[in-house]
């Protein structure tokens, strides 16, 4: 369990010094996992009432101490705090003790490919409800992150739609390049992630179709095409969904060849950019 959930980039940041407390929620679940050098604990939460549905998350915590004493197995309550980008577990009590739930199953992994090898076609749906193949972006440089509309803490899917934004500012501000060169963000939450949600969500993130486009598509579609560049997709469907996953961000030539793979969260608009236009200039 522990080895698992150290391969999915944290859902949530570290609070920084100073900053009052923002919204708060009270959590009920169990701990799964503790990462202390980190800072980490896992946590298969009730739902949060007027937040999120129960889902099993790594959160952060501004305070090491919390963790002192906590193992998997421990039933836990404890405070979400929500800031606008940010947030952290805080008042982690103990309440009792259960076994740990039987892990969700998790898709068979396919072989991840390498920088320099083509990337796979996939058959997925535009915002327009429309079949695009993603060879039909060949001749432009792309990058393609996977997200889902759901995703509700802020350091997580929100953060990829607010890096992508950056980007394509920094695109727009370059029309040639910006001519060459386009955005994907994959939905691998299709159930709920129909065209006409994922239009919505894009207008209301800024996502200037142009330069930047959404997509989501079949199930299974999804999961083998975002498995290639090392995403992992694990879901729990009763008695809420659950959608446990890391963040990858891939940049593909204008030959439909991997160029590099950004993991988690840790890189930065102008990093993206960077390999977007050196990726260009190898045309």
């Amino acid at each position: 369990m522990m080895r698992r959930f150290l391969t999915i980039p944290l859902l949530i940041a570290l609070m920084a010094p100073g900053c009052s407390r923002g919204k708060e929620y009270p959590l009920v679940g169990q701990v799964l996992a503790v990462q202390p050098d980190q800072q980490v604990i896992t946590v298969k939460h009730e739902d949060i009432q007027g937040f999120m549905p129960g889902m099993t998350m790594p959160f952060k915590v501004r305070d090491a101490a919390e963790l002192a004493g906590r193992k998997p197995g421990d039933l836990i309550t404890a405070t979400l705090v929500v800031e606008d980008s940010v947030g952290y577990l805080a008042d982690i009590r103990k309440t009792g003790e259960a076994p740990l739930p039987a892990e969700p199953r998790e898709p068979p992994r396919l072989p991840m490919i390498e920088p320099g090898t083509e990337v796979p076609d996939a058959e997925l749906i535009d915002q327009e409800g429309l079949i695009r193949r993603i060879s039909e972006w060949r001749g432009r440089t792309i990058a393609v992150t996977f997200v889902y509309t759901r995703c509700p803490l802020p350091d997580f899917c929100p953060l990829m739609d607010r890096h992508f934004k950056a980007a394509q500012a920094a695109l727009k501000a370059d029309p040639a390049l910006a001519s060459r060169v386009h955005l994907l963000s994959v939905s691998f939450d299709p159930a709920y992630d129909t065209p006409a949600v994922i239009t919505a969500h894009a207008q209301r993130v800024g996502a200037d179709p142009a330069v930047w486009s959404y997509l989501t598509g079949e199930r299974g579609a999804v999961d083998r095409f975002a498995g290639a560049f090392g995403v992992s997709v694990m879901r729990q469907e009763q008695p809420v969904q659950e959608i446990i996953h890391n963040l990858r961000t891939a940049v593909i030539d204008a030959r439909g060849r991997l160029v590099t793979v950004l993991n988690g969260r840790d890189w930065t608009p102008e990093e993206l950019v960077t390999q977007l236009r050196a990726a260009d200039a190898g045309r």
